[in-house]
């Protein structure tokens, strides 16, 4: 089973006989079987012909609709997404406080790893202070007993490892007060909520694939205001995609101070050649095989975790059943 993501520009997706092809530009990219879909992702400039989508209803597989940051605008549900959506919501009730130690604790485990990659300096001890401070806090999660608890030691932790960014970073042409936002105010910053932005939309689209319901979440408040369990499941790749991806950047001189704007109201903002250059940076990273994400690229990464994820879930609310 596998799910057809529709996201770029002049993408249809079509029956030829007993098969469904996909064709992009009017060249086919490949074709097969509706038996052989879970479930399909549309963007808005890409197509299903009528015939295709009857019969995907038809075989009870589920399309969803998104905009360009993979937020869902729509759906049409098919099969059993009504029943999965009971079960997650029934594994969250049940197990959320451990899901939620989970997420939290590869998110700080994840900070750990980073600080420890750059400790090849005369900054190791300090690096492997903070990195050390982060293992106790870690230590501190199963004591835990709320989502707000475990939330005060992440916010704790993520304070200590922002604190160490001046140890990785030219401040002389990168200068760091902390963790900043809405609106950043210095170009770190800036570049750090620009990838968590693209970040976001990789993890909905793989909770999409996934057939996971995004508005049931159990870290992040279930206030039918915003896809909670997006933000719960961005948690533990931040460091492990983003932050490493910003520093290396930086490091190599991929951006230059003159390409970020600074305003009082808006903050720190990236160049229009600045974002170019990230995207072309984020993409290529993205797509390339990464032997600290299982020899998979980082976005084959995200998918394959989540997607491993929601199995986990339906075993469990099945269980429960």
């Amino acid at each position: 089973m596998c799910v057809v993501y529709l996201l770029s520009p002049q993408t249809k997706l079509k029956c030829v006989g007993s098969r469904l092809e996909v064709e992009k530009e009017g060249k086919k990219l490949y074709s097969l079987l509706t038996d052989e879909v879970e479930c399909v992702v549309q963007g808005r400039l890409a197509q299903i012909t009528t015939p295709a989508l009857y019969e995907l209803m038809e075989r009870g597989v589920s399309i969803f609709y998104v905009d360009g940051r993979g937020r869902q605008l729509g759906h049409l549900y098919g099969g059993d997404s009504w029943q999965r959506s009971r079960l997650q919501y029934e594994c969250f009730e049940q197990a959320g406080l451990e899901l939620a130690r989970e997420i939290v604790g590869r998110k700080i485990e994840g900070q750990r790893n980073l600080l420890r990659a750059y400790a090849k300096s005369n900054k190791d001890l300090e690096l492997a202070h903070f990195a050390d401070k982060l293992k106790m806090y870690k230590k501190k999660l199963p004591l835990a007993q709320s989502v707000d608890e475990l939330m005060g030691w992440e916010g704790i932790a993520s304070r200590t490892y922002f604190s160490a960014y001046p140890l990785l970073l030219d401040t002389s042409l990168w200068p760091w007060q902390g963790r900043n936002r809405r609106p950043p105010k210095d170009p770190v910053n800036a570049l750090l909520s620009y990838g968590y932005a693209f970040l976001e939309r990789e993890v909905r689209l793989a909770v999409l694939g996934a057939r996971l319901d995004v508005r049931i979440g159990f870290l992040h408040s279930n206030n039918g205001r915003k896809d909670s369990l997006a933000y719960d499941l961005m948690e533990p790749f931040r460091q492990q995609i983003i932050d490493r991806l910003v520093l290396k950047s930086l490091n190599l001189k991929q951006f230059r101070p003159s390409e970020f704007i600074h305003d009082e109201e808006l903050g720190c903002r990236l160049t229009e050649s600045a974002r170019k250059n990230f995207i072309g940076i984020y993409e290529t990273y993205m797509d390339k095989q990464n032997q600290a994400h299982e020899g998979l690229s980082p976005r084959e990464w995200v998918a394959l975790q989540i997607g491993e994820f929601a199995k986990e879930i339906f075993r469990r609310g099945k269980e429960a059943v």
